[in-house]
């Protein structure tokens, strides 16, 4: 084990569990906290020689890590939240998911080719703009926004001509 693993180990077993119980005073879900604190952690290791050596100092350091982690994961969550809802508000305008079925987008969804039916759920269900979802898909941006637009023709052609 070199100086810096042990480093690491020695602050998650020590600054560790004081650091885990504050985000999940914070979280949602008992999933959130041990995500964060994941976060938090490989933050820690990338950034392990800017830990302060005294253990108190780090505690400190690491908090703060855990704090913007924190946040960074509520924004997400926010950006996540948003985009259900505008899908939701998007389905309840057309007329299929006006009789209830929306079932039929999910495997509307599903039937698109692997390549289009990425780009959908990273724009709309992970609220990914189509530029972040082109950096995502390491593609650019004009082939991302002309892969998106082919899949909402498929999409509005098979949840409108499709019955309920």
């Amino acid at each position: 084990m070199t100086r810096d693993e042990a480093r690491l180990d020695h602050l998650a077993r020590e600054c560790g569990p004081r650091v885990l119980a504050y985000l999940a005073s914070r979280c949602a879900s008992r999933d959130d906290a041990c995500d964060v604190y994941a976060e938090t952690l490989t933050t820690t290791w990338r950034r392990i020689t800017d830990v302060p050596s005294d253990d108190g100092d780090a505690l400190a350091w690491m908090f703060g890590v855990a704090r913007r982690q924190l946040a960074n994961h509520r924004r997400s969550e926010g950006r996540r939240s948003a985009a259900t809802a505008r899908l939701a508000d998007y389905l309840m305008t057309q007329p299929q998911a006006a009789s209830g079925s929306t079932d039929h987008v999910g495997e509307a969804v599903r039937a698109l080719p692997a390549d289009q039916s990425e780009i959908v759920q990273l724009v709309y269900w992970h609220g990914l703009t189509c530029e972040q979802a082109a950096a995502a898909l390491d593609i650019r941006p004009a082939a991302a926004r002309k892969r998106l637009q082919r899949a909402r023709d498929v999409l509005r052609r098979a949840i409108v001509l499709t019955p309920s």
